[in-house]
């Protein structure tokens, strides 16, 4: 992982940046080039339920209004979200979380099979081979395939960016990678973050961009476990943070 200094955990959305911050650095990159949403099929590789609506919630909601077949990988089932509870209570977790990435696929538009890999949440750099066999078994016959950013900075975000590599580079696949908590620990004076391989998906040049965002948010909402106060804990993902996510530009990274 990039080394961030030890005033700021990678991982703490209290303690990192905002999104203002990184709006003159957003407004500075070039305006994705390529047809966006890629054409089909598209597969996106999903650490934890709800990275796929973080990051690309647009793009995916995009991608299926114009019939794209969009794949997804859930890599973990994100039961280690809240590490306070017990057995039973990650248990109860994991079924929470699934109902509510149906709901906000309902919310935000987007049709998507997805592809459960169950892999332990927060561990799964200790199963790259089962991950990139999964990812292999799911990529066959793909066009693009979008991932985390391989030093975003999360040990799950950065394992699924390597074997999203890894595999794609076995089957041929044009990777776009995705920033997700180097929003909340990078520089924006100073990024670690490869932007010169930069793009953004600028949802207000598009006729059905606010749209589109609005899908988003909507989807996003459905995530009631990881946004609102739970048994007196802070939100995993606060409002402060989510704002990273409901800029009218979508990031992402050439490979």
């Amino acid at each position: 992982m990039t080394d961030v200094g030890p005033h700021r955990n990678p991982i703490d959305p209290v303690v990192g940046r905002t999104a203002f911050e990184w709006d003159a650095v957003i407004a500075g990159l070039p305006i994705v080039a390529d047809p966006w949403p890629p054409s089909g099929p598209l597969v996106l590789v999903a650490p934890h339920p709800d990275d796929e609506l973080l990051a690309a919630g647009a793009t995916l909601a995009a991608a299926s209004d114009a019939g794209t077949e969009v794949r997804v990988v859930a890599v973990t089932d994100g039961e280690m979200s809240h590490p306070h509870l017990d057995d039973a209570g990650r248990r109860h977790l994991v079924d929470r979380r699934l109902a509510e990435t149906a709901a906000a696929y309902t919310e935000a538009g987007i049709v998507a099979d997805r592809h459960r890999l169950s892999l332990p949440d927060g561990d799964t750099t200790n199963h790259a081979d089962r991950l990139v066999e999964g990812l292999l078994s799911v990529l066959g016959g793909a066009a693009t395939c979008l991932a985390p950013w391989e030093a975003d900075g999360h040990p799950d975000h950065d394992a699924c960016g390597w074997a999203a590599l890894e595999a794609c580079a076995v089957l041929g696949v044009p990777v776009f990678s995705f920033p997700v908590w180097s929003w909340n620990w990078d520089d924006p004076g100073n990024p670690a973050t490869p932007f010169d391989r930069a793009f953004r998906f600028p949802l207000s040049d598009r006729p059905d961009g606010a749209a589109w965002m609005a899908r988003k948010r909507a989807g996003l909402a459905a995530y009631t476990s990881q946004i609102l106060v739970e048994d007196g804990h802070r939100p995993v993902l606060p409002t402060g943070f989510l704002a990273h996510f409901t800029r009218s530009d979508e990031v992402f990274l050439r490979s």
